[in-house]
């Protein structure tokens, strides 16, 4: 049942993004990251129709060990809309006027800027806002989702770890875009190590597979078990005998079922920390059944970055992971 409405929820979205493109020439986009400019009246965002809005888009981001937003919502006014602030890249517009006798949600592309993402709610009253917005406000959000994995895979695309690229084609049959802050930390017959270090924070992409047998290592348990034996063997810490290992008793991993390029797969998101020393942060996995192969393939991005904000980084990873491409059946 998840299945069929999951179908329909990328059919209605598909729908909603063909609803408009601008082919013009337009400035770059700007904004920050995970960022929404929202445009209605004061006493709209003051009022019950804000509500609704910060608990659909500001819900705290799952997997993170301090709450963040997934969203940070701009207000501003119609009338303060300018020429300057249309190149935001996430646009919010609120209209609810009594003289529209049909509600809508239209969905634009690249109206003021480029890339860009627009969405314009029109509603006659409020209780019809917050119907509107009730049927809609998951696909207006995995809409925005998918321009800030788009943001970043820009940002990838900037400039490329062409041998890291190449290795993940050959070992996995798999086309990704890896930018040159990537580093390949290590190799193994299933399992690659990629890492992005600074002063400041760390980044790690774990990709492994493993061939699928049943439905029974699809589990979340069975997926976790499976995450714990390869970064125990391949991911270690910074001590002598430490390594990688699950957070489960402060924030237990939370799962759930997804399709992935039309792949069945299992999203999970929680917390990894050091067994032997004190380092942590938050990760996001997707073990996929890649059913030509035989075989589960797993994408695991990771953040370090202790006493700051890890949203954007989270983000970046999964743009990573989600531009992945899968060759031809039955070929690697």
């Amino acid at each position: 049942m998840w299945i069929k409405r999951l179908f329909y929820f990328l059919f209605a979205t598909l729908l909603w993004v063909s609803c408009g493109v601008n082919k013009r020439k337009s400035p770059n986009s700007t904004g920050r990251g995970s960022e929404i400019l929202v445009v209605c009246s004061k006493q709209d965002w003051n009022g019950q129709v804000g509500d609704t809005i910060r608990g659909a888009l500001t819900q705290n981001m799952a997997g993170l060990p301090e709450a963040e937003p997934e969203y940070t919502l701009i207000n501003i006014i119609p009338k303060d809309f300018s020429r300057f602030l249309q190149s935001h890249r996430n646009v919010l517009v609120i209209d609810i006027k009594d003289r529209y006798k049909k509600n809508k949600v239209e969905t634009l592309r690249n109206v003021w800027s480029h890339p860009q993402r627009v969405v314009k709610i029109k509603a006659g009253s409020d209780t019809a806002f917050f119907n509107l917005f009730a049927k809609h406000s998951e696909a207006i959000k995995e809409l925005f989702n998918q321009s800030e994995r788009a943001r970043y895979s820009a940002h990838n695309a900037v400039s490329r770890n062409l041998p890291a690229e190449k290795l993940l084609k050959d070992e996995f049959g798999i086309k990704m875009v890896i930018s040159n802050d990537f580093y390949q930390a290590k190799k193994m017959n299933d399992f690659v190590w990629l890492r992005s270090e600074t002063n400041a924070n760390s980044l790690g992409l774990l990709i492994y597979a493993y061939p699928y047998k049943d439905t029974a290592q699809m589990s979340p348990a069975a997926i976790l078990a499976t995450r714990d034996r390869y970064t125990r063997l391949y991911v270690p810490g910074p001590l002598e005998g430490s390594y990688m290992t699950l957070e489960r008793d402060v924030y237990p991993p939370v799962s759930r079922k997804i399709l992935f390029k039309n792949m069945f797969a299992v999203e999970t998101r929680g917390l990894w920390k050091t067994f032997g020393d004190f380092m942590g942060g938050p990760f996001v996995s997707f073990a996929i059944v890649d059913a030509p192969r035989q075989r589960i393939i797993v994408f695991d991005g990771y953040v370090y970055y202790p006493n700051k904000s890890k949203r954007n980084y989270i983000r970046q990873l999964e743009s990573i992971i989600w531009g992945a491409e899968f060759g031809e059946p039955g070929k690697k």
